[in-house]
């Protein structure tokens, strides 16, 4: 038994240990189309080395063709910074809304192997927006006006009759909060599961901006 609790013991220090070693330099990218490229930083202030793989997948998280990011593997030495550099190589998005891709950024560290000693990587899956020209910049205050919000049952209902995605970071019914919070797509409606039998009352809500910051909160009385 002794032997259990010291492996579980070793094994949360190396996770909090491994899991402290790279800094990536954002929590989502906005490709405004028309530019040469995008770039993220990766940071190592650990004192090991790391291997650094990455890659972009679509939507449905299935790799894809319309992106390349540069260097897709790298060492990452102890103390040093390295830019991961994002460019469109097939430009067959739609022009009149925003597209959805996943970065994905995964660290592994580069220790030596012994006995009973156990590597895990990490994986950082971060939103890469592609945004077409013809789209300015949003006004999440101004365009989040235009959600339609219903409740059927136990779903919160959200209709987005814009061109751009909303990240949120909480919704509410009632002060109750709904399940698995994530986003709704352009030109889409999207469910979210609550626990909560009303019909009628206050929905409000936060979204992420483009620099991963929570706009003020917003409600709407249904």
């Amino acid at each position: 038994m002794k032997a259990i609790i010291y492996s579980f013991i070793s094994l949360f220090i190396f996770l909090n240990s491994a899991n402290a070693g790279v800094v990536i330099g954002g929590t989502r990218i906005i490709y405004d189309e028309g530019k040469k490229d995008v770039s993220i930083s990766v940071e190592n202030p650990d004192n090991i080395p790391y291997l650094i793989q990455s890659w972009i997948d679509d939507v449905s998280e299935k790799k894809q063709s319309s992106f390349t990011i540069t260097p897709p593997l790298f060492r990452l030495n102890s103390s040093n910074t390295n830019a991961l550099r994002i460019f469109l190589t097939e430009n067959n998005l739609p022009s009149d809304r925003e597209s959805l891709f996943w970065l994905n950024i995964k660290t592994i560290p580069a220790t030596e192997r012994t006995e009973n000693s156990l590597q895990i990587a990490f994986k950082t899956q971060m939103k890469l927006i592609f945004r077409p020209k013809e789209l300015k910049g949003v006004n999440f205050i101004e365009e989040q006006k235009k959600l339609e919000w219903s409740k059927i049952g136990n779903k919160i209902n959200v209709k987005n009759p814009t061109p751009y995605f909303f990240n949120f970071q909480t919704i509410n019914f009632n002060n109750k909060s709904v399940n698995d919070v994530s986003y709704v797509a352009p030109y889409s409606v999207k469910s979210f599961e609550i626990n909560n039998d009303e019909i009628h009352g206050i929905i409000n809500w936060e979204v992420i901006n483009d620099y991963g910051a929570v706009t003020d909160l917003s409600e709407v009385k249904i």
